[in-house]
């Protein structure tokens, strides 16, 4: 995952929101729970991804985000969730707190 997770989180965040997205949103979502150590290096591009939704409307897909964004917050619970959060642009940051993080 660490060579291609980049790569398609920028490409998701140049996407508007429809069901091609929802699609994307669902299979990157699969993917980091089965494997989540694989995309930790690139989780401040997943934020970004997340954070490119105006509004996710459906509302399992929604769920599923918020579980992705709340297991890296706990996996990272020794300074690293709060590294990560520092490099990123306050309008990402605001856009994320929509998931309680």
């Amino acid at each position: 995952m660490e060579h291609f997770m980049q790569s398609w989180c920028t490409a998701l965040c140049m996407i508007r929101d429809d069901f091609e997205k929802e699609d994307a949103f669902r299979g990157l979502c699969a993917m980091v729970r089965a494997n989540p150590s694989g995309a930790v290096s690139s989780l401040a591009y997943l934020c970004k991804a997340i954070a490119s939704w105006h509004e996710i409307r459906n509302e399992d897909l929604n769920n599923e985000v918020c579980q992705v964004l709340n297991g890296y917050k706990q996996m990272l619970a020794n300074g690293g969730w709060e590294q990560c959060m520092a490099t990123l642009e306050p309008s990402v940051l605001h856009r994320l707190s929509r998931y309680q993080v």
